[in-house]
């Protein structure tokens, strides 16, 4: 029985300390519950303290990001829009249509006009797009008022009835440049797909206030929650934009049960941990390509407005030095032309007078060196209408050997000083060039000129011309001179510098060639030159290759058996034709032996044309403008002007054929105006008129 009892009271004992050690583990397990419980939820409201915290920044950077990308887009209207202003007070409306084009975009419902003020109030001078309502144009006078008086983009929605329209105006030249884009029903739009800003909602209101009659768009839905407000400065204006993100910018935490706390109590904690660091290194990258993007986009826009600024000085200062060169290249023309006409006109008259030979030399030296003077200051005039792109050209069909034979004819007394022979075949340049016909005598006459200067006593030149393609032709002028040094060759073609000949007795200037080269490229070819320093050089120009006037006359088998004429064919009709190309002249004479009858007089001069006309009266008068000695304007002139040849008819014949010159001309008094290659039925229709128009008035 005691045996018993003892094991009973052990057993009970056991028991109690047992139940002691459950319960005191119960309490330890529950304290770890409660303790791992209240981690993990003070855990999930810090995290979602920092998650909110972190959105919230996330979500004012990209509203940043958009705020950059809309002013990035408004360069493009800040800088064509007053463009459009100034091409549309130049009256260039293609230019100005062009530039509407680019602002509005293809398929577009936007205008572009430009206002002036009249009277008091602002009306349309030039307009690309819709036509608006007038209620919308009146309402635009008090934002047109604003735009003149800032020097800024000037913004606002103007409304009529139902329905509105966004306003952007620019003061530009005196004007008003305005983009006027309807505005429909505001509806939100869903972002496009892909793009990097899916992920937030916006709203943009053209005041500072988001009123639903100021919103412009709405992007994804409309902003709600946590809402970034940022201020958009858009010309003189301010916008507002409004930024929410429709999913969460960084992430969110699942909320943990307390059995999972308490099951997972330190696994728990390690996922914890290793969810902060990878929330705080995503945090940390996120942030890293926001300040990048946000930087590159800065970078972007500095280095736009920069270049934009050096654009705008570069070509404001470009006008300003052209503007500036026209005025001393006018100036100086007429005020060294003035006092050298002067000079050389009493040297002129002094050279008529008995003179001693010292008096005869001195005057000699005024009268080379006047003569020097003028050609310098012509071939610097000639220079600076080329850089300015003034220079008239006259290209058409030129004989190279004609232009060749006159040169070498002017050149022969100074090359027979020097003991210098000069070789030259007509026949190996019996070619048509397409050039201006005085221009290709200067450069030429300038490329002899030198190879006799700077020759050797008794040396030798040879002028020859050879194909270099199927369609050009190369004239190169061999010279058996000295050559030219490695330095020289750098600055042969730089203007004004003469390369140690400014200390010789070698007269000249030193831009010759430069000027050569110059008018060489304007007429479609090239100047170059190749050298052998001790042993010569050889200079020559490269030009198009033409067809002959008479070649293609006959090509297009205009010739033919000879066609009469009304009236009686005994009465000789006189044709006279003022024109300086042999070519030309022989063309218009194949022409006239289809008009029996027809007698054709040639004069290569101006004063020589008008002479005849008014000794021989013709029944028509052929006229080229490009004459050496009188331009053709001034002898057109001269016809109309004198009694006798005032009522004669007179056709032009040019290559230049600009609209305003041909009604200048026109109105001049010519007849008709006909463009080189001439029209051979036209001319023929011409000789038949007047023909027909003598017999009339015979009858």
């Amino acid at each position: 029985m005691d045996i018993a009892r003892d094991v009973g009271v052990g057993r009970s004992r056991e028991e109690a300390r047992v139940s002691r050690r459950w319960s005191a583990l119960s309490r330890v397990s529950l304290v770890v519950l409660v303790v791992v419980a209240g981690a993990s939820v003070a855990c999930g409201l810090t995290m979602r303290s920092v998650v909110s915290s972190d959105e919230r920044t996330i979500l004012h950077e990209r509203a940043t990001e958009l705020s950059l990308l809309l002013d990035e887009s408004f360069q493009s209207i800040t800088t064509l829009l007053p463009v459009s202003g100034e091409i549309a007070s130049s009256g260039d409306s293609s230019a100005f249509r062009l530039v509407a084009k680019s602002l509005a975009g293809s398929g577009s419902s936007i205008s572009v006009a430009v206002f002036t003020k009249r009277n008091g109030a602002y009306v349309e001078f030039a307009k690309d797009g819709h036509t608006l309502p007038a209620a919308v144009e009146a309402a635009d006078q008090a934002l047109l008022r604003r735009a003149a008086s800032s020097s800024a983009l000037v913004t606002g929605i103007v409304r009529s009835g139902a329905s509105r329209w966004l306003v952007i105006a620019v003061a530009s030249g005196g004007k008003v440049a305005v983009d006027e884009d309807p505005l429909g029903k505001v509806t939100p739009r869903p972002a496009p797909k892909g793009s990097p800003f899916s992920d937030v909602n916006l709203a943009l209101y053209a005041s500072p206030n988001s009123r639903e009659s100021d919103l412009l768009l709405i992007s994804g839905a409309p902003p709600s929650g946590t809402i970034d407000r940022e201020s958009l400065s858009v010309g003189s204006s301010k916008w507002l934009l409004l930024t929410s993100a429709n999913q969460p910018l960084v992430g969110s935490i699942e909320e943990w049960s307390p059995w999972a706390l308490l099951l997972g109590g330190l696994l728990t904690a390690c996922l914890v941990t290793v969810l902060l660091e990878g929330l705080a290194r995503r945090r940390s990258y996120a942030m890293r390509l926001v300040a990048e993007r946000t930087a590159s986009l800065e970078r972007s826009l500095n280095e736009q407005q920069r270049l934009q600024t050096l654009a705008s000085r570069a070509r404001e200062d470009a006008e300003q030095a052209n503007q500036y060169k026209s005025q001393f290249m006018s100036r100086m023309s007429h005020e060294l032309r003035t006092p050298l006409n002067a000079v050389i006109g009493f040297a002129q008259l002094l050279e008529l007078d008995r003179l001693t030979a010292d008096q005869q030399d001195s005057v000699e030296h005024i009268l080379k060196g006047g003569q020097h003077l003028l050609k310098l200051i012509n071939e610097v005039l000639d220079i600076a209408k080329i850089e300015s792109g003034d220079v008239a050209l006259s290209p058409e069909p030129v004989l190279v050997d004609d232009s060749l034979k006159e040169v070498v004819g002017l050149m022969r007394s100074l090359a027979d000083q020097r003991d210098i022979r000069i070789n030259f075949s007509p026949d190996d340049c019996h070619e048509y060039v397409l050039a201006d016909r005085h221009r290709l005598k200067q450069v030429l006459l300038n490329l002899l000129s030198n190879a006799v200067k700077y020759n050797r006593h008794a040396g030798s030149i040879t002028i020859s011309c050879v194909p270099s393609e199927i369609t050009r032709l190369k004239i190169m002028i061999t010279d058996t001179g000295f050559g030219l040094t490695a330095e020289q060759r750098r600055q042969i073609f730089t203007p004004f510098a003469r390369l140690g000949a400014e200390n010789s007795n070698i007269e000249g200037s030193g831009i010759g060639l430069s000027l050569s080269r110059q008018l060489a490229e304007a007429m479609g070819g090239q100047l170059d030159f190749e050298t052998v320093e001790g042993k010569g050089s050889t200079f020559w120009v490269e030009l198009p290759i033409a067809e002959g006037p008479v070649d293609r006359y006959e090509r297009l088998g205009h010739i033919g058996r000879a066609q009469e004429v009304p009236g009686d064919i005994a009465v000789r009709r006189t044709v006279l034709h003022i024109e300086n190309n042999m070519a030309n002249i022989n063309l218009v004479q194949r022409v006239m032996s289809r008009r029996e009858g027809v007698e054709v007089i040639a004069a290569m001069l101006g004063r020589l044309g008008l002479e005849l006309a008014r000794d021989r009266l013709p029944m028509l008068i052929l006229l080229d403008l490009h004459l050496p000695d009188v331009d053709g304007d001034e002898v057109l002139q001269l016809l109309r002007t004198h009694p006798l040849t005032a009522n004669i008819p007179v056709v032009v014949i040019s290559a230049e054929a600009t609209p305003g010159q041909v009604q200048r001309l026109m109105n001049a008094g010519a007849l008709a105006y006909l463009t080189k290659p001439i029209d051979v039925n036209e001319l023929l229709k011409i000789i038949d008129q007047c023909i027909e128009s003598e017999v009339g008035a015979r009858d």
